[in-house]
Protein backbone atom coordinates (compact mmCIF):
# COMPACT_ATOMS: atom_id res chain seq x y z
CA UNK A 1 0.00 0.00 0.00
CA UNK A 2 2.86 2.45 0.69
CA UNK A 3 4.26 1.93 -2.43
CA UNK A 4 0.84 3.03 -4.02
CA UNK A 5 0.48 5.66 -2.17
CA UNK A 6 4.49 6.52 -3.29
CA UNK A 7 3.33 6.55 -7.17
CA UNK A 8 -0.19 8.46 -6.52
CA UNK A 9 1.45 11.09 -5.27
CA UNK A 10 4.33 11.27 -7.85
CA UNK A 11 1.30 11.40 -10.25
CA UNK A 12 -0.33 14.37 -8.65
CA UNK A 13 2.81 16.12 -7.14
CA UNK A 14 5.48 15.78 -9.67
CA UNK A 15 7.79 18.69 -10.98
CA UNK A 16 7.09 19.63 -14.29
CA UNK A 17 9.77 17.85 -16.54
CA UNK A 18 10.78 19.70 -18.92
CA UNK A 19 13.42 20.18 -21.54
CA UNK A 20 15.24 22.61 -18.64
CA UNK A 21 15.36 19.96 -16.10
CA UNK A 22 16.36 16.61 -17.49
CA UNK A 23 17.91 15.48 -14.73
CA UNK A 24 14.54 16.06 -12.77
CA UNK A 25 12.73 14.08 -15.37
CA UNK A 26 15.04 11.24 -15.20
CA UNK A 27 14.90 11.02 -11.13
CA UNK A 28 10.69 11.03 -11.57
CA UNK A 29 11.47 8.18 -14.45
CA UNK A 30 13.80 6.03 -12.08
CA UNK A 31 11.34 6.55 -9.26
CA UNK A 32 8.30 5.26 -11.28
CA UNK A 33 10.44 2.42 -12.98
CA UNK A 34 11.11 0.97 -8.99
CA UNK A 35 8.12 1.61 -8.09
CA UNK A 36 6.50 -0.37 -11.34
CA UNK A 37 7.92 -3.25 -10.03
CA UNK A 38 5.83 -3.07 -7.25
CA UNK A 39 2.39 -3.05 -9.26
CA UNK A 40 3.50 -5.99 -11.68
CA UNK A 41 3.69 -9.75 -11.29
CA UNK A 42 6.32 -11.82 -13.09
CA UNK A 43 6.12 -15.77 -13.21
CA UNK A 44 7.43 -17.15 -10.49
CA UNK A 45 10.17 -18.57 -12.72
CA UNK A 46 11.47 -15.09 -13.74
CA UNK A 47 11.88 -14.01 -10.19
CA UNK A 48 13.40 -17.05 -8.39
CA UNK A 49 16.88 -17.76 -7.67
CA UNK A 50 19.82 -15.75 -5.90
CA UNK A 51 20.34 -13.29 -8.29
CA UNK A 52 19.53 -9.72 -8.06
CA UNK A 53 16.11 -8.15 -9.45
CA UNK A 54 17.73 -6.54 -12.65
CA UNK A 55 16.46 -3.20 -13.75
CA UNK A 56 18.40 -2.43 -17.06
CA UNK A 57 19.03 0.28 -19.73
CA UNK A 58 19.25 -0.55 -23.10
CA UNK A 59 22.62 1.10 -25.06
CA UNK A 60 22.97 4.20 -23.06
CA UNK A 61 22.23 5.89 -19.39
CA UNK A 62 20.06 9.08 -19.82
CA UNK A 63 19.97 8.81 -15.93
CA UNK A 64 23.18 9.49 -14.66
CA UNK A 65 23.21 8.38 -10.92
CA UNK A 66 19.74 9.02 -10.43
CA UNK A 67 18.14 5.07 -11.10
CA UNK A 68 21.28 3.40 -9.32
CA UNK A 69 20.67 6.07 -6.32
CA UNK A 70 17.12 5.01 -6.28
CA UNK A 71 17.57 1.37 -5.82
CA UNK A 72 20.13 1.62 -3.21
CA UNK A 73 18.75 -0.54 -0.31
CA UNK A 74 15.49 -1.41 -1.90
CA UNK A 75 13.98 -5.05 -3.12
CA UNK A 76 11.70 -5.92 -5.49
CA UNK A 77 9.78 -9.61 -5.30
CA UNK A 78 12.06 -10.12 -2.53
CA UNK A 79 15.38 -9.52 -4.21
CA UNK A 80 17.95 -7.32 -4.14
CA UNK A 81 18.13 -4.62 -7.08
CA UNK A 82 20.12 -3.54 -9.35
CA UNK A 83 20.52 -1.61 -12.40
CA UNK A 84 23.16 -1.89 -15.70
CA UNK A 85 23.36 -1.19 -18.77
CA UNK A 86 22.99 -4.05 -21.86
CA UNK A 87 23.28 -4.96 -25.57
CA UNK A 88 20.30 -6.51 -27.06
CA UNK A 89 21.81 -10.04 -26.73
CA UNK A 90 21.92 -9.31 -22.85
CA UNK A 91 18.44 -7.96 -22.43
CA UNK A 92 16.69 -11.29 -21.51
CA UNK A 93 18.31 -11.58 -18.08
CA UNK A 94 16.65 -8.48 -16.97
CA UNK A 95 13.04 -8.02 -15.31
CA UNK A 96 12.85 -4.38 -16.04
CA UNK A 97 14.01 -2.80 -19.68
CA UNK A 98 14.17 0.54 -20.23
CA UNK A 99 14.30 1.53 -24.10
CA UNK A 100 15.74 5.50 -23.58
CA UNK A 101 14.56 8.15 -26.51
CA UNK A 102 16.72 7.36 -29.71
CA UNK A 103 17.85 3.86 -29.05
CA UNK A 104 16.43 1.47 -31.38
CA UNK A 105 14.17 -0.57 -29.61
CA UNK A 106 13.58 -3.41 -32.14
CA UNK A 107 16.69 -5.49 -31.27
CA UNK A 108 16.01 -5.46 -27.82
CA UNK A 109 12.04 -6.53 -28.15
CA UNK A 110 13.88 -9.67 -30.45
CA UNK A 111 16.20 -10.33 -27.82
CA UNK A 112 13.62 -10.37 -24.80
CA UNK A 113 10.78 -12.07 -27.36
CA UNK A 114 9.15 -14.78 -24.95
CA UNK A 115 10.70 -13.48 -22.01
CA UNK A 116 9.05 -12.39 -18.69
CA UNK A 117 10.51 -8.69 -18.99
CA UNK A 118 8.79 -5.50 -18.22
CA UNK A 119 9.74 -2.98 -21.40
CA UNK A 120 9.35 0.71 -20.65
CA UNK A 121 10.35 3.32 -23.06
CA UNK A 122 9.81 7.17 -23.38
CA UNK A 123 9.19 7.74 -27.44
CA UNK A 124 6.46 7.82 -29.38
CA UNK A 125 6.03 4.70 -30.92
CA UNK A 126 6.98 2.21 -28.17
CA UNK A 127 3.68 1.11 -27.69
CA UNK A 128 3.07 0.44 -30.99
CA UNK A 129 5.90 -1.48 -31.32
CA UNK A 130 5.32 -3.69 -28.88
CA UNK A 131 6.50 -1.99 -25.22
CA UNK A 132 4.37 -2.66 -21.88
CA UNK A 133 4.84 1.17 -20.80
CA UNK A 134 5.83 4.38 -22.24
CA UNK A 135 6.71 7.52 -20.51
CA UNK A 136 5.26 11.11 -22.16
CA UNK A 137 5.14 14.13 -20.84
CA UNK A 138 1.90 15.86 -20.43
CA UNK A 139 1.11 19.69 -19.41
CA UNK A 140 5.01 19.42 -18.11
CA UNK A 141 4.26 16.24 -16.02
CA UNK A 142 6.02 12.36 -16.23
CA UNK A 143 2.99 10.19 -17.33
CA UNK A 144 3.00 6.82 -18.81
CA UNK A 145 0.97 4.88 -20.74
CA UNK A 146 0.13 1.02 -20.64
CA UNK A 147 -0.09 -1.57 -23.21
CA UNK A 148 -2.00 -4.86 -21.68
CA UNK A 149 -1.42 -6.81 -24.63
CA UNK A 150 2.08 -6.48 -24.58
CA UNK A 151 2.06 -7.27 -20.75
CA UNK A 152 0.20 -10.58 -21.67
CA UNK A 153 2.62 -11.40 -24.16
CA UNK A 154 5.45 -11.23 -22.05
CA UNK A 155 3.80 -12.93 -19.47
CA UNK A 156 3.20 -10.14 -16.81
CA UNK A 157 0.28 -9.19 -14.82
CA UNK A 158 -0.34 -5.60 -14.40
CA UNK A 159 -2.43 -4.72 -11.23
CA UNK A 160 -5.56 -3.14 -11.83
CA UNK A 161 -4.24 0.01 -9.52
CA UNK A 162 -1.34 0.83 -12.13
CA UNK A 163 -4.09 0.37 -14.28
CA UNK A 164 -6.05 3.51 -13.12
CA UNK A 165 -3.02 5.70 -12.35
CA UNK A 166 -1.57 5.18 -16.39
CA UNK A 167 -2.98 6.84 -19.26
CA UNK A 168 -5.62 5.10 -22.02
CA UNK A 169 -3.43 4.01 -24.27
CA UNK A 170 -4.13 5.26 -27.33
CA UNK A 171 -3.50 1.96 -29.40
CA UNK A 172 -3.03 -1.53 -28.08
CA UNK A 173 -0.90 -2.42 -31.50
CA UNK A 174 -0.62 -5.42 -33.08
CA UNK A 175 2.94 -6.36 -32.28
Amino acid sequence: MRHFLLIALLCALTAPASAQDTELEYRVKAAYLFNFTKFIDWPVTATDGDNSFSICIAGRNPFGAALASTLVGETAAGRSTATRVVNPGDADSCQVLFVPRGVAAAPYFRGVEGAPVLTVGESPDFLAQGGVINFVIDEGRVRFEINQMAAERAQLKVSSRLLQLGRANPTQGDK
